[in-house]
Formats: C-alpha cells, sequence, structure tokens
C-alpha cells in the first residue's frame, strides 16, 4: 500500500516510525540522514582530508570502526580510523 501525500510531515518526509529510533548521521541507501543517535553508538568524527577538503555533512559517507564500536565520517574512498588506525572495518 503506497502512503499518500497526507501522510508526510511538513518537511515532505514520512513521520519516524513510533519507537523513534533512529541512528544518527548514518546514511541509508536513499542518501536521508536520521536525526539523532542511538545511545549505544559513537561517533568518533570526521577525518583530516575532509576537514581540508571542507566537505558538507552531505557530502562524507560514514564508516564503521570494529575496533573503537564507531562511527567516523571522511571522503567516499578513505579506510582509516582517525581515533585508532584501523583499516580494516
Amino acid at each position: 500500500m503506497m502512503k499518500s501525500n497526507a501522510d508526510r510531515s511538513p518537511e515532505g518526509e514520512f513521520p519516524s516510525s513510533p519507537q523513534g529510533e533512529t541512528l544518527g548521521h548514518i546514511k541509508d541507501r536513499s542518501g536521508m540522514l536520521p536525526e539523532r543517535s542511538a545511545p549505544h553508538l559513537k561517533e568518533l568524527g570526521i577525518t583530516p582530508l575532509a576537514r581540508q577538503l571542507e566537505l558538507t555533512e552531505e557530502q562524507t559517507n560514514g564508516h564503521w570502526c570494529s575496533r573503537c564500536q564507531g562511527i567516523w565520517y571522511g571522503y567516499t574512498l578513505e579506510t582509516q580510523c582517525p581515533v585508532c588506525g584501523n583499516r580494516r572495518g
């Protein structure tokens, strides 16, 4: 069943789930950013290259660091966690 425009919020997006659970700043495949962080995720920051290139939040990708158990943001092709240096995801 397709949702109608009447189901959309004023911002044009569909309302969030009843639980309101989101995974802050993690980009899903649609390119949309959730509004707030889940309490169990760590945000590890932005890489120096992304800062040097002055990338906006929309231009960075979230990457998982299994060692830090958190998400860091950087240029698409970057592989090294800015906190611990892990390059294996």
